[in-house]
């Protein structure tokens, strides 16, 4: 947990209070004057930042250290204008050798995450770095080196690290940028648009500093901050083990595979040699369209009739929506022409899924489309839909031309607050949702993207690395904002049984959810068993953490099938939970030679003493003391 000191809880600047004697130990300097933010430790590393307005008319800014910690940027209006963003930009410094790497955060949950080179950045027409990812699920495809949304640490492996995130994302986004000497941290310049009158007040959220020489510790003193600053639905109960559809069936998806599964999922449970699977989630294909959330033809029971069945076999019933999405061809969007967001030329934000259908956003500051959305979660609820996955949830946070005028974090915050209350108890996983503004609203979070895709069905070592390294990016945040989803299990054929070892480690190490994909039917007996092997899932829930993270650098790409083409990711071959467990993990296309820590392997029951161990390529293994 987090450790301060009176000193460091008055800056709001977290630090190690061991014996260390390592300049990182010592206290910070900070001062905000003249328009200046200065964030020193001596010997460590800092930052000398100088502000600027971006909009219309005259501006004061001042900077003061905020409860809780990190500096509160407070803009006051001395004419009446336009808000359009907060610049501070100026030089950063860490101390070590090598050349210094960004652990870089991707706007939402399919976003590229991980440890990249520092390259040269292009700059926009006010002097601040371009970057993208934040449109639609297509902003993917737009990441671009440099720039890390909401927190960004650069730092050397050898070396001390510095990082920059936004203590919270209340109105508007936020996003880093870096270069070889240069950092720019940026609240708003995404669209946003704050009117004031004369003599009002703009609050942002909080700037958090800190520098040290443990970039993982970094990562989870910033996480545990920003929990502790907000109204917070905090992680509870260990993560849920379970079942879905997507992986296996995709859009394809009918009843009768449904309760075919749903009797193998009996019949394994009752053969008492397992761990339980808990959930039993359909995703999408059991729908009409995305805004007519009724069953479909390939489901003549009905929703909830299916709920109840699942229940009564002894499983939480789970349901995948994409409620802020509406098909263009329904009646929620025939027979509602104002909900909808528009762009500042007055169309409607589209999307088309890569062309496969024809999507508007929901607008939920108009009160009809607010009443719509809480009436949808809450007639799922009473259906007995316990478990929500919660998709492409990025759409209520696009800017646009709304009912009220709000920025598109505000709207995002009135959309899940509106889900929030409407589910009560109901599990809540955010899916293709912005990292930072989720935070509170959900019970667990996809951290990466597809582990595989409806036209490329086969699981992939590929896909699996592209997964484990946003694992590794971003499971800091498990257990502390909530459990990670690092996506479905898959241990089907055509992996073979040294790369399905890979594929259960990749999502051991995530410390979330454990949710197989495969058909169970179809699954041989000993791979159902290995899945779901008590001994293994007994291990997770656990905060699982990569040793010298800053040393696996990787090429930025817009997906796992770039990752497929282009293998340039690196994953973190050792992860350590506590001194319960160490895993290995060699996702690489070679094998690799790690110190191995002895003890007794989890899969083969091996009993080893700690020294150098060949992994093969694309293997797992998991050793206890």
């Amino acid at each position: 947990m987090i450790r301060w000191t009176l000193v460091l809880l008055a800056v709001g600047l977290v630090s190690c209070l061991s014996e260390d004697t390592s300049p990182c130990a010592q206290s910070p300097v900070a001062s905000w004057k003249d328009g200046r933010l200065s964030y020193q430790i001596a010997g460590c590393g800092g930052v000398e930042l100088q502000a600027r307005v971006l909009g219309a008319g005259q501006w004061q800014l001042s900077m003061s250290e905020a409860a809780g910690g990190g500096w509160e940027p407070v803009l006051t209006s001395e004419t009446g204008g336009s808000f359009e963003g907060l610049v501070l930009e100026g030089s950063w410094s860490v101390a070590g050798a090598g050349d210094a790497v960004l652990w870089r955060q991707g706007y939402q949950s399919w976003s590229y995450s991980g440890v990249i080179p520092l390259e040269p950045l292009t700059l926009d027409g006010e002097g601040v770095p371009e970057l993208g990812g934040d449109g639609d699920a297509t902003g993917v495809l737009d990441e671009t080196e440099g720039t890390s949304w909401w927190l960004g640490l650069v730092g050397r492996d050898e070396g001390s690290a510095l990082l920059l995130g936004a203590r919270g994302a209340r109105k508007t986004r936020f996003f880093v940028g870096f270069d070889t000497e240069r950092v720019w941290a940026v609240w708003g310049h995404r669209g946003e648009r704050i009117e004031l009158d004369a003599g009002e007040e703009l609050r942002l959220d909080p700037l958090w500093l800190a520098a040290g020489d443990d970039p993982w510790q970094l990562h989870v003193d910033y996480a545990e901050a920003v929990a502790a600053s907000m109204s917070f639905r905090a992680p509870s109960s260990p993560p849920p083990t379970g079942w879905a559809t997507w992986y296996q069936y995709f859009e394809d998806i009918t009843e009768t595979d449904v309760r075919a599964n749903l009797d193998q999922a009996v019949a394994t449970r009752e053969q008492g040699s397992t761990a339980p699977i808990e959930v039993f989630q359909i995703d999408d294909g059991w729908q009409r369209k995305w805004g007519d959330w009724q069953a479909d033809d390939g489901f003549p029971s009905g929703m909830a009739a299916l709920a109840v069945d699942i229940e009564a076999a002894g499983f939480v019933p789970g349901l995948w929506m994409a409620p802020l999405y509406v098909d263009r061809s329904t009646n929620t969007y025939l027979e509602n022409p104002d909900w909808w967001v528009r762009s500042a030329d007055g169309a409607e934000l589209r999307f088309t899924n890569l062309d496969t259908g024809d999507y508007a956003v929901l607008d939920v500051t108009h009160p009809g489309a607010r009443d719509w959305l809480t009436n949808l979660i809450e007639a799922k609820v009473a259906e007995g839909w316990s478990y929500l996955k919660l998709d492409f949830l990025y759409a209520g946070a696009q800017e646009g031309l709304r009912q009220q005028p709000v920025t598109g974090i505000e709207a995002y915050h009135l959309a899940m607050n509106t889900i929030a209350e409407a589910a009560e108890d109901a599990w809540i996983l955010a899916c293709g949702a912005p990292l930072l503004p989720t935070v509170g609203y959900a019970d667990s979070y996809r951290s990466g993207a597809d582990i595989a895709f409806g036209f490329d069905r086969r699981p992939e070592l590929a896909y699996m690395r592209w997964q484990a390294r946003a694992t590794a990016a971003r499971s800091w945040a498990n257990g502390r904002w909530w459990w990670s989803d690092a996506d479905q299990l898959l241990v089907r054929e055509p992996l073979s049984s040294s790369q399905v070892t890979a594929s259960l480690v990749g999502t051991l190490v995530s410390g979330g959810s454990w949710i197989l994909g495969d058909d169970l039917v179809a699954l041989p007996p000993e791979r159902r068993q290995l899945a779901l092997s008590p001994q293994l899932i007994a291990l997770r829930g656990g905060q699982w953490q990569p040793r010298t993270p800053l040393r696996f650098v990787s090429g930025l790409d817009a997906g796992p099938v770039i990752e497929l083409l282009v293998g340039d990711d690196q994953v973190p071959l050792i992860w350590d939970l506590g001194e319960q467990a160490t895993a290995l993990l060699n996702l690489s296309e070679l094998p690799v030679v790690v110190p191995g820590p002895g003890g007794n392997e989890l899969f083969s029951g091996e009993l080893a003493q700690a020294g150098e161990r060949t992994l093969a390529a694309g293997s797992g293994e998991v050793w206890l003391p």
